[in-house]
């Protein structure tokens, strides 16, 4: 025994003298242990992160080969990698995860039969550099849809990286859905990669968070969280109006369809139901023709009825639903006029029977040789300004006492004054409801709604009450007079109530209200949740000009919900008033002016502006897409800035008109 311990001792100094030799010695020769028969086990192992995903390892022994192994555990219980058959005392691994730490042990193998390998050397560990993210890596996606050839995906927009910085060579995208499930590989071209944007949609559903990552190579490179848009559902749209090609009147209904994710050969009918029904009342088939012209009519419905429309498919489930109902037709009390008949004899009869004149949908041409006299309480309406307009040459002129005169769902265009007063009148009600009214036929001479003439200058000249609501008003800029309501110099004319309310005004020269006249009445205006667009865009007058002199402390102005712009570059006055008027008589919330063009005010007794609202930005800044022609195709007053709209959302107020919502 004594010999045993003697003889491993000799061979241990022996050993201790080959490693310190061992930088001279041939890598072939092998140190073991000669009573085991195995190699010596390697020393000092070493780890350091040299670079992100990159570690370094060393260490010594004097093996021929050696076998390396890391795994993200100390005691190597989870899973292992090995690098096998290392020639020399180093290695570095590649392609880590960044800011990880890494655990690592090396053996030594031999080339011979008779020794074995040394034991696993002592733990050496070290964590993996973080490098710098790609900054600014954002998702957009959206819903494209094509008809012909059908088709719907869900595209995502991925964006990335600074503009001074040099773009990395980014290889893919991988995008994981958060809920679980496969990821989706999305390579990443040359161009795309120096543009720092990338856009895929295969296999990308809708309303699903994402996590979304940059990859260079196998490396993360940048990463950000999205959730798609939600997937569109099929939508049945409904449009009904009356149909006096029968007799009785019925109601025929145009009904309209976007499919999305349900393809134009699945779809069979569409079933009306009446309210209180329990079948439907009337199965109109989807032909091919139907088809190629997205959409279908159903004739022969009831007026004045409330119907569910659904969209079947083949196999007779519903693809979409909507509810609406159809016009009343109208009574015994109405006059129904077609396009072609004379409706300016109609109205001015001085023998005209019927107060309610419902004008059929088309076309009407308002002609006469002189004004068109409004001598028996009128209203005149249609169902829906988009079928029905009224072009009128001459004025209509009140004469004498009546109860109202009311516009209703009509589009009207008229080249000057459509109201102008020339005799005594007493008119309790004076109302356009949801109409569109075009004083912009080139004329450059005065134009409004309701003028009250010079020539009435005796006798009764009152206007009790007048209402526009749910209108699109505008004029020629290069008009002399206002739009709404104008009384001439000397003319003695009254009114109690203006109201505007849910309306949209544009390009007038003068402003909304004017008034030269010199009574001393009292008066109740109110502007409320009213888009007002290049409003004095002459720079004279102002929104409201009312030169009645005298006190009166029945006088109330009310501006609430509205955003003005004027579209002068001089004059920028919101109220010029005459006689006294406080700013107890005023109220004002939530009324926006732009900045840019500092309000004025008659007198300082009546300024308001430290009561409105200063918007910094520009027209296009504040509306989608504002145009002088409300009514054109395209235009928009819709509030797209998304600090105003915040804004309002927090007050719970919608400022401006809110049908463009």
């Amino acid at each position: 025994m004594k010999n045993a311990i003697i003889s491993r001792f000799k061979y241990l100094v022996l050993a201790t003298l080959a490693l310190a030799a061992a930088a001279c010695q041939d890598a072939a020769v092998e140190l073991q242990d000669a009573d085991l028969g195995q190699l010596l086990r390697p020393s000092a192992v070493q780890a350091k992160a040299t670079a992100p995903g990159t570690i370094a390892v060393s260490w010594r022994g004097t093996a021929a080969r050696f076998r390396m192994e890391y795994a993200l555990t100390a005691d190597f219980s989870g899973e292992v990698t090995a690098v096998e058959a290392i020639a020399g005392n180093s290695f570095v691994v590649s392609e880590l995860e960044e800011a990880t730490a890494y655990y690592f042990r090396v053996q030594g193998l031999s080339d011979r039969a008779d020794v074995a390998a040394s034991e696993f050397s002592a733990v050496a560990t070290a964590r993996t550099i973080t490098e710098p993210k790609i900054p600014n890596v954002a998702a957009v996606s959206e819903m494209v849809y094509t008809l012909d050839p059908w088709s719907v995906t869900c595209t995502v927009t991925l964006t990335w990286g600074a503009e001074e910085v040099e773009p990395e060579t980014v290889s893919s995208v991988r995008v994981t859905p958060a809920d679980g499930g496969d990821a989706l590989i999305f390579p990443v071209s040359e161009a795309e990669a120096a543009a720092q944007s990338v856009a895929f949609s295969a296999g990308i559903a809708t309303d699903t968070e994402y996590t979304i990552e940059l990859l260079v190579g196998k490396k993360v490179r940048g990463q950000c969280v999205h959730r798609t848009v939600p997937g569109p559902t099929p939508a049945l749209y409904a449009e009904a109006a009356l149909d006096f090609t029968t007799d009785p009147v019925s109601a025929a209904a145009t009904l309209r369809w976007e499919l999305y994710y349900v393809s134009p050969d699945e779809l069979s009918a569409i079933a009306l139901t009446r309210e209180g029904s329990a079948a439907p009342e009337l199965q109109v088939p989807v032909t091919a023709s139907d088809l190629a012209a997205g959409f279908v009519r159903a004739a022969g419905l009831a007026p004045g009825a409330d119907f569910t429309a659904d969209l079947k498919a083949a196999d007779g489930r519903t693809i979409a639903s909507t509810a609406f109902s159809t016009p009343e037709a109208p009574g015994e009390d109405v006059l129904v006029v077609r396009p072609g008949d004379d409706l300016a004899a109609i109205i001015s009869d001085p023998d005209r029977s019927f107060e309610r004149i419902y004008l059929v949908a088309g076309e009407y041409a308002v002609t006469a040789d002189a004004v068109i006299s409004i001598t028996r309480s009128l209203e005149l309406y249609s169902d829906d300004p988009a079928r029905t307009t009224v072009a009128v040459e001459k004025n209509f002129q009140p004469e004498g006492t009546l109860e109202g005169i009311v516009f209703r769902n009509l589009r009207i265009v008229c080249t000057t004054y459509l109201i102008q007063a020339k005799k005594a009148y007493d008119v309790a009600l004076l109302r356009f409801e949801n109409c569109v009214v075009d004083l912009n036929a080139g004329s450059t001479g005065a134009s409004t709604l309701f003028n009250s003439a010079t020539s009435v200058s005796t006798g009764t000249a009152r206007l009790g009450e007048y209402e526009v609501v749910d209108c699109i008003v505008f004029a020629n800029a290069a008009q002399a007079q206002n739009i709404v309501y104008g009384s001439a110099s000397n003319n003695n004319g009254e009114f109690g109530k203006i109201r505007m309310r849910n309306s949209t005004f544009s390009n007038c020269a003068r402003g909304l209200i004017y008034v030269t006249n010199t009574a001393a009445g009292a008066y109740d205006i109110a502007v409320e949740n009213c888009t007002l667009y290049n409003v004095a865009s002459a720079g004279g007058n102002a929104l409201i000009d009312i030169r009645m002199a005298g006190e009166n402390p029945s006088r109330r102005i009310a501006l609430r919900n509205s955003v003005l712009w004027f579209g002068s570059t001089k004059g920028y006055k919101v109220l010029q008033l005459a006689g006294t008027v406080s700013k107890e008589q005023i109220a004002c919330e939530n009324f926006y002016h732009f900045a840019a063009q500092t309000p004025a005010f008659g007198s300082s007794a009546y300024n308001v502006a430290d009561r409105m609202t200063p918007y910094a930005g520009s027209p296009a800044d504040l509306w989608l897409n504002p145009m002088a022609d409300p009514s054109a195709a395209g235009a928009s007053f819709r509030v797209k800035d998304p600090a105003v709209r915040a804004a309002q959302e927090s007050a719970g107020t919608v400022l401006g008109d809110p049908r463009w919502e």
